[in-house]
C-alpha cells in the first residue's frame, strides 16, 4: 500500500559513534535534510537490492527490488511526479539478492537478470513490451556461492554479458548469445574473498573494465579487472579499498573525465575514496565516516554543485545518511542523516520527478517497504569537513 508522508523540516541532532577506522575529529552539526521521505510502498518478505531503469521507454524511472524472503522480485512504474505504481511481483528462484538490467535479447527494451543465492543460480526475465516481463527459461549456473553480477559487453560483441561474484576466490564471465542466454561460465581467479563489482572504463580505453570489491582475511580492498574488448581480462594489482568492503559504486569526484571508486565497509563503520591517478592506479584516501554500519552506496549530485555526492543506507539505525562532495576527494562530515523505515539495505537514485534534482529510493528489509525521498527544492545547506 502507498503512504503519503507528511514532509518535515525539523533539525537532525547527529551523533557520534565510535569507529575502527574512519576517526571522526569534530562533533556533529546540525544541518537541514535534503530530501523529503515523501511516499512509500510495500514489497515482499525482506527487499535488498534495487535498481532504476526506464523499463517501459515511457521517459519515467522505474524501480525493481529483489525479496529475498519471498523468492520474488517487484516491479514499481514510475509516474512523472515521482510516485509509482503498486508493485507488480514476479516469482524467482531461492533467495534472490541480486538484479541487474540490459538488453539481452537485442529487442530496444531492458531486461532482467536475477541472482538466486540459495538455488545458486541466475534467472533471465525478458521485457514483453506491455510493462511487464517473462521468464525466459533459461537457468544459469555460474558456480558455488554467487554473491553479486553486473552486466556489460565484456566481448563487444554488441550482446550483453554478466559478470558474477564467487564466495570462494573467483569471478566469473557469462557472454550473451543476444537471445536472453549465455555461455557457460569463464574463470577469472582471484586472490581475496570478492564481494561486490562494478562494470567502468577506468582507464578510458573505451574498453569496459569490472572493479571488484575483497573482503575476508588478508586480501582486502579493490582488484581491478582490465577489458581487453576480447572478453579477457588483465588483473590489476590489489588497491587499498576499505578493511572489509560489502558494496562499490563508480563515482568522478574532480570531473577529470576519469572514473574513481567508492566503497563501504559495513563492520568497519567506514567509506573509502580511491582516486583514479589516470596511469592505471588509485590513490586510496583516508576512510572517512558517514553513519554507522554503511551498508549499499550511491552516488549522485545531490545539491547541484556539479560535484558528486555520496549516499549510504545505514541498516542498524534506520537511517541513510548523505555526504557531500568536494573535488579533492573528501566529503563533508557530519552526514546529513534522514530517518527511514526499519532496516535500510538497497540504494539507488535518479530524478523520478521530472524536476532536475536527483531523488533517492530506499528497500527497507524488516517492514518489507520501498521508501522513496524526493529532493527538496531549496538552498541547500554547507557542512564542515571532517
Amino acid at each position: 500500500m502507498k503512504k503519503y508522508l507528511v514532509p518535515g523540516f525539523l533539525l537532525v541532532a547527529l551523533l557520534v559513534f565510535p569507529l575502527a577506522c574512519a576517526k571522526q575529529s569534530k562533533p556533529p552539526q546540525k544541518v537541514s535534510r535534503l530530501f523529503a521521505l515523501t511516499y512509500n510502498y510495500s514489497s515482499g518478505k525482506e527487499p535488498s537490492f534495487l535498481i532504476a531503469e526506464d523499463f517501459d521507454k515511457d521517459e519515467n524511472l522505474d524501480l525493481v527490488v529483489a525479496n529475498s524472503a519471498s523468492n520474488t522480485f517487484s516491479f514499481y512504474k514510475g509516474n512523472p511526479d515521482g510516485s509509482f505504481n503498486e508493485q507488480v511481483v514476479y516469482q524467482t528462484g531461492a533467495d534472490p539478492i541480486c538484479v541487474a538490467a540490459a538488453d539481452f535479447n537485442k529487442d530496444g527494451l531492458p531486461d532482467l537478470a536475477e541472482l538466486n543465492y540459495a538455488d545458486q543460480d541466475i534467472r533471465v526475465f525478458l521485457n514483453t513490451g506491455r510493462g511487464g516481463f517473462r521468464n525466459a527459461g533459461h537457468v544459469l549456473k555460474p558456480g558455488k556461492i554467487p554473491i553479486n553480477l553486473t552486466a556489460g559487453d565484456f566481448n563487444e560483441d554488441g550482446f550483453p554479458d554478466l559478470a558474477v561474484t564467487l564466495r570462494f576466490h573467483k569471478v566469473v564471465i557469462l557472454f550473451g548469445k543476444g537471445n536472453g542466454n549465455f555461455s557457460e561460465p569463464e574463470n577469472i581467479p582471484m586472490l581475496g574473498q570478492p564481494t561486490a563489482l562494478v562494470a567502468g572504463d577506468y582507464n578510458n580505453d573505451k574498453h569496459v573494465d569490472i572493479a571488484v570489491a575483497l573482503a575476508g582475511t588478508g586480501n582486502t580492498g579493490v582488484e581491478i579487472l582490465w577489458g581487453k574488448g576480447n572478453g579477457q581480462f588483465e588483473p590489476s594489482k590489489r588497491f587499498k579499498g576499505g578493511g572489509q568492503p560489502l558494496s562499490i559504486a563508480n563515482i568522478d569526484v574532480n570531473g577529470d573525465g576519469y572514473l574513481d571508486i567508492i566503497t563501504s565497509s559495513n563492520p568497519l563503520h567506514a567509506i573509502t575514496f580511491l582516486l583514479n591517478n589516470k596511469d592505471g592506479t588509485f590513490k586510496t584516501m583516508k576512510d572517512f565516516a558517514a553513519g554507522d554500519f554503511p551498508k549499499f552506496i550511491a552516488a549522485g549530485d545531490f545539491n547541484g554543485d556539479g560535484v558528486p555526492d555520496i549516499a549510504v543506507t545505514n541498516s542498524t539505525n534506520d537511517l541513510l545518511a548523505v555526504s557531500l562532495g568536494r573535488k579533492d576527494g573528501t566529503f563533508t562530515y557530519p552526514p546529513i542523516f534522514h530517518p527511514t523505515d526499519a532496516y535500510p539495505q538497497g540504494i539507488v537514485v535518479g530524478d523520478f520527478n521530472h524536476d532536475g534534482l536527483i531523488d533517492i529510493a530506499v528497500s527497507c528489509r524488516d517492514k518489507g517497504l520501498i521508501d522513496i525521498f524526493l529532493k527538496k527544492n531549496m538552498v541547500n545547506p554547507s557542512a564542515t569537513a571532517s
